[in-house]
């Protein structure tokens, strides 16, 4: 769908429940509902909307408007942030919920190095190869976290153990940004073909809706890593075929419906016109183990 036809659906959207002659505001449809035919509805998660699965990379924006881009086989749709802004600026007019965000960032001496899920108050989470693999423990004071509007928060502790390849940030104090809410963790196992939303920071914030692929396929693209290990614990999930779109961070966010389900452990490993794997560690499989350690730094 190209995008100039999704902002005329949601204006249309925004105004159907008027032409039917309702008072009531339509229902909220989550990801993965569909309505029934003739029946009104509300898009609440935009980019979930924007286009359906499997598809292509996302048009560029400019000051003319979208540029139709060069379509390759298996390519996925990458898409910029910036279309979430376009949304909600003065050009269409339609009601969207307020955004708050779970994102972090891990400085280190003041260069970002990784990035991370707020899943309280106190605790960031991270990839555990995000820091040094030595016998001394990383020490905190060196660390910082960014939020939203570029404020910095200290960190109190890291904590490594027994978390396998995820770690957790502590900050000195609860976060309190009006922007900056807790995710929640994964409830459920994942299984393959599932579909799955990517994060990707290295850059620019992006995101790429794809699926979970067999592990072997994360194997290929980390072959030529000694230092990288793949185990059944872990998650593949796939990457764009294209090495200019493979934009993923340590730490960046795996998400199920509205759940971090995945972090990223090791960052892009990605080839030009390959298939592309991108290795998570499994946050349901540690669930037990956050979910203490949740508890013992609340309040």
């Amino acid at each position: 769908m190209q995008l100039k036809n999704l902002f005329t659906i949601l204006v249309i959207t925004q105004g159907i429940s008027e032409i039917m002659g309702s008072s009531e505001p339509p229902p909220q449809m989550n990801v993965g509902e569909i309505p029934e035919n003739g029946q009104a509805f509300q898009i609440v998660r935009v980019l979930e909307y924007i286009v359906p699965y499997p598809y292509h990379r996302a048009p560029k924006i400019s000051a003319r408007g979208p540029r139709a881009s060069t379509r390759e086989p298996n390519s996925l749709e990458i898409i910029p942030a910036e279309i979430e802004n376009l949304l909600t600026s003065g050009q269409i007019t339609t009601v969207k919920p307020k955004v708050k965000h779970f994102l972090m960032r891990v400085l280190y001496e003041k260069k970002v190095i990784c990035s991370g899920a707020l899943i309280s108050s106190r605790l960031v989470l991270t990839s555990a190869h995000c820091f040094p693999r030595t016998p001394r423990k990383p020490q905190a004071h060196f660390y910082k976290l960014q939020a939203s509007r570029s404020r910095i928060y200290s960190v109190a502790n890291i904590i490594l153990e027994p978390l396998d390849d995820l770690a957790l940030l502590v900050l000195k104090a609860p976060l309190q940004d009006a922007f900056v809410q807790p995710i929640e963790l994964c409830d459920t196992p994942l299984r393959r073909s599932d579909n799955v939303t990517m994060y990707m920071s290295a850059k620019h914030l992006r995101f790429l809706r794809t699926k979970l692929i067999a592990n072997r396929n994360c194997k290929r693209s980390y072959s030529q890593d000694e230092n990288a290990f793949i185990t059944r614990t872990m998650l593949c999930a796939l990457n764009s075929n294209r090495l200019v779109d493979c934009q993923t961070a340590k730490g960046d966010l795996l998400l199920h419906g509205d759940r971090v389900c995945g972090v990223d452990i090791y960052g892009q490993h990605c080839s030009d016109r390959a298939v592309n794997g991108e290795l998570y560690a499994d946050v349901f499989k540690a669930r037990t183990q956050l979910r203490r350690l949740i508890e013992r730094y609340t309040n």
